[in-house]
């Protein structure tokens, strides 16, 4: 039987993004997607480490929305045509992770936009 997945730690779940932006960037440019990466992945690391009892949920949105909009970047740069050419600009995808952020486990988990939202620590967001 397979394990189930699990990540072990901070430093192996952020390697696995920063890994990802190294092969998949530096095969197509896209520098500013990468820095974008690279940038999160440390926001993220701060979060973590000023995570207490009164800021938990706050922070936890933050680290969520952090993610989201990496997995987003990720997703777009899979969406290569026949020709392998990336069918949106930089700031296309910037702009869609930024603003899809909010939304991006909710669609994740097969919820409408319209749908309430599960009371679930995983639809919070900033």
């Amino acid at each position: 039987m397979e394990e189930p997945f699990k990540i072990h730690t901070l430093q192996e779940y952020l390697n696995f993004y920063i890994e990802e932006s190294e092969r998949i960037f530096s095969k197509y440019g896209y520098l500013k997607l990468k820095e974008k990466i690279q940038k999160n992945c440390l926001e993220v690391r701060r979060a973590i480490q000023e995570v207490n009892q009164e800021n938990f949920f706050e922070q936890f949105a933050r680290i969520n929305t952090l993610e989201a909009e990496i997995l987003i970047i990720l997703e777009c740069i899979e969406l290569r045509g026949s020709d392998n050419v990336v069918p949106f600009t930089e700031a296309e995808i910037l702009q869609v992770a930024n603003e899809d952020s909010k939304t991006y486990f909710k669609e994740r988990c097969g919820l409408t936009l319209t749908a309430p939202t599960p009371h679930s620590l995983h639809f919070s967001v900033d």
